[in-house]
């Protein structure tokens, strides 16, 4: 069944492959050390889409939500565009669109669609994915920000804007 939720996966995946197709080169890499520390980050979005009921039988409300981070998501990913990177790398930096309200959007979004997936079976399985995901996301900015703090644009870009992920909270 064709649903909010599957559609905002689709387009997610779909802009994540162009963009990952057609990424400009590295300039600097994070080494095989931080590529590690990433990696359970990038999985637990998986885990809270199988924890949750099949999409077509989520609440409004919950759908609403996912519909809303994985907008955030694609809208931060085309604001990169050619810059895009899945492991810690230096590319370019993008300073515009909501780059100029936090230093990683696309997290902010990511968070959302795993609380959404929460809020469509509130309880204690399907909220550990949400609480795993919190300490992860942390740790993977900390380690994306370790790379790109060696660039002089980005050490005034992260005077400029504050907040990593979340506006006057982190």
């Amino acid at each position: 069944m064709l649903s909010p939720v599957r559609l905002s996966i689709s387009a997610l995946n779909l802009c994540v492959g162009v963009l990952f197709i057609f990424r400009s080169k590295v300039r600097r890499h994070g080494g095989l050390r931080l590529a590690l520390i990433c990696l359970p980050a990038l999985a637990v979005a998986g885990w809270a889409l199988k924890s949750a009921p099949e999409p077509g039988d989520w609440p409004v409300h919950a759908q609403v939500v996912f519909v809303v981070g994985a907008a955030i998501a694609i809208t931060s990913f085309l604001f990169l565009s050619r810059n895009f990177a899945i492991l810690p790398a230096v590319r370019d930096i993008v300073v515009r669109g909501p780059y100029a309200v936090v230093r990683h959007p696309a997290y902010a979004g990511e968070l959302l669609m795993i609380g959404a997936c929460c809020l469509c079976a509130p309880g204690f399985d399907t909220a550990l994915p949400l609480a795993a995901a919190l300490p992860m996301v942390m740790i993977r900015v900390t380690a994306e920000e370790r790379v790109l703090a060696s660039e002089l644009e980005y050490k005034r870009y992260s005077k400029k804007v504050r907040w990593r992920v979340l506006p006057f909270i982190w």
